[in-house]
């Protein structure tokens, strides 16, 4: 489709393009973007926004390389007075550096931004911001901090009467229910996060939150499989419809526990081999667990020697990455299975890891705080 701005039709254009992102239609979306931005025409406002489109295609994508500097220029382009793109803009810096790995980046950065515009943005971005800043810190091992940002983006929430800023928070809220062990308390805000997120339509979210909803399933001593089977399945046929590789692999992630835990160990394996096909390289995403998760499977096959060659690989992609509190329940997922398969002393020294990762994370945490 070609566009025809003989009318100055920018916004109509940006609409169909952010339509098209939503949607899965990268290549729809990235056409119109880059239409926009090749008019001479086209007002300030209209090249940042479609710019953020083309950057937006890109992190869905999985592609980070120069991205987060590419955003921060952009987020200096924006008007001064237009705080809904600054919003936009800056959200989504925090958003690449949370799904890109960087926590440490995106808790400073976040911080930083909710100090200077939380008092001038529209609520419902706010909202947005503290959840992905909550989310930061909980993962980096602040449970604290994370749980008084998560406070008042449910407070916030409700005086926006926003479907989406409620959504957001009860998920975030949700997660931090399910580290503390209220396993009940997570599974309802799950549920209400969901009520909102079908009002919101943001068909994104809902794949991420049937995922955290099979995971605490999982969790409880009278998992029933057929039920998780079953919101895994829908979960991934929704990832493939929206072209989105990093939900269809947490999808199989949990397909492949399941059928681990049926016995079905050719299932497990396919789902579990499929999970990492499908991940896009620079998104850590679920990557180390479904490299344990193979390594578990094979030893459950009794394929020992293939079973530590993938444990290696995880080994290696986990020194790579960011401390954070779901590292180090890996190296010690790892170490269990390193054990499982007679090789103890890698099992003590991924147990050590997983030690060390904690002290890392208070260590880094402290620093932050000071």
């Amino acid at each position: 489709m070609t566009w025809q701005f003989r009318r100055r039709n920018f916004d109509t254009a940006l609409n169909e393009a952010i339509v098209a992102l939503t949607a899965g239609n990268l290549e729809l979306a990235t056409s119109i973007a880059t239409e926009i931005q090749r008019e001479k025409g086209a007002p300030r406002v209209s090249r940042v926004r479609a710019e953020l489109v083309l950057a937006q295609v890109k992190s869905q994508q999985g592609l980070f390389t120069g991205i987060l500097d590419q955003l921060e220029l952009l987020f200096e382009k924006v008007p001064k007075r237009n705080s809904a793109l600054q919003a936009l803009v800056g959200n989504e810096i925090v958003n690449v550096c949370h799904r890109s790995g960087n926590l440490a980046i995106g808790a400073s950065r976040g911080e930083e931004m909710l100090r200077l515009y939380g008092g001038s943005w529209p609520k419902v971005d706010v909202v947005e911001l503290l959840c992905q800043l909550s989310s930061c810190h909980f993962l980096r091992g602040d449970t604290a901090r994370a749980e008084e940002i998560v406070h008042r983006a449910l407070v916030l929430a409700q005086q926006a009467d926003s479907p989406k800023g409620r959504a957001q928070s009860l998920w975030q809220s949700a997660a931090l229910a399910e580290v503390r062990g209220d396993l009940a308390l997570a599974q309802d805000q799950l549920d209400q996060a969901k009520h909102w997120t079908q009002i919101a339509g943001l068909r994104k979210v809902m794949l991420a939150l049937n995922h955290n909803a099979a995971v605490i399933m999982l969790e409880r001593p009278d998992a029933d499989l057929s039920s998780i089977h079953k919101l895994a399945e829908a979960s991934y046929l929704e990832a493939s419809s929206q072209n989105h590789p990093e939900g269809v692999a947490y999808a199989c992630e949990i397909l492949s526990e399941v059928a681990l835990r049926r016995e079905d160990h050719e299932m497990a394996l396919i789902y579990a081999k499929k999970g990492l096909t499908e991940l896009p390289p620079e998104i850590p995403g679920p990557k180390a667990s479904l490299l344990v998760q193979v390594a578990k499977v094979l030893a459950r096959m009794c394929n020992y020697e293939q079973s530590g060659v993938e444990l290696s690989r995880a080994c290696d992609h986990m020194e790579q990455l960011e401390p954070s509190r779901e590292l180090a329940k890996q190296w010690g997922d790892i170490a269990r299975v390193f054990v499982e398969i007679g090789l103890t002393d890698r099992g003590v020294y991924a147990y050590e890891k997983a030690v060390q990762m904690s002290g890392l994370m208070r260590e880094e945490q402290d620093s932050f705080v000071s």
